[in-house]
């Protein structure tokens, strides 16, 4: 049997890997790296996050290949890193999913890895990112805000923009239909926004009340000004 992704030309595998590329190269070059030699804590989180991501993903489940149901993580990774980190985590989260998925299934759907980590990852992380950016600037600061609609809220739209995305692109390229994809896909919205909510939120939560110098995007002095 054709493997789903094989029905994708390979223009599209090459453009979204190039584009992939650019921006894991943009995130690591632009990430402080001797910050996080120096502090061990940073480290572990880093590492922590790359390992819980790519456990997440590998309980993935669906009806269609490629139209995959899985808890993204990235609302909580991208509050606690900042972007360009999150960014870099998601990348090694992705390959190492990759490799589990290889070992226990034998097929990892290699050829797609462009395509997983620009339009599944860097797209959705770089929307929670600017979902966060808006609360700071347009909504008061305080840390009930912070958690509940930097944390919860943003985690289940940004795991609906990663629905959609991936939806939209798959139907674009002609892998499914528009009735497929929503049948099979998009009208769960509501089972998976808000688990994914749930689980951002009481990380952040319990971040904000236990460790918020862990969060580099909470500004302490300001929120509990």
């Amino acid at each position: 049997m054709t493997p789903w992704y094989d029905t994708i030309p390979t223009l599209v595998q090459i453009l979204t890997a190039v584009s992939g590329l650019a921006v894991a190269a943009w995130a690591l070059l632009g990430s402080n790296w001797q910050a996080l030699r120096e502090h061990s804590t940073a480290q572990h989180l880093f590492a922590g996050s790359v390992l819980v991501m790519a456990t997440m993903w590998a309980g993935s489940a669906g009806v269609r290949p490629g139209l995959d149901f899985y808890l993204l993580g990235y609302t909580a990774a991208v509050l606690m890193m900042g972007l360009r980190l999150a960014l870099v985590a998601g990348l090694l989260a992705l390959l190492l999913n990759s490799i589990m998925v290889a070992w226990l299934q034998g097929d990892a759907a290699w050829p797609m890895l462009g395509y997983r980590y620009l339009v599944q990852i860097a797209l959705p992380m770089l929307f929670s990112y600017g979902f966060y950016r808006w609360v700071y600037l347009r909504m008061a600061h305080n840390p009930f805000i912070y958690m509940l609609v930097a944390g919860f809220f943003n985690a289940g739209f940004t795991h609906a923009v990663a629905d959609l995305l991936n939806g939209g692109a798959l139907w674009a390229l002609g892998v499914y239909s528009a009735e497929q994809i929503w049948h099979d896909y998009l009208r769960y919205f509501p089972l998976t926004m808000f688990p994914e909510g749930i689980v951002n939120g009481m990380f952040i939560a319990g971040m904000v009340a236990f460790h918020p110098l862990w969060l580099s995007t909470f500004d302490e002095e300001s929120y509990f000004r």
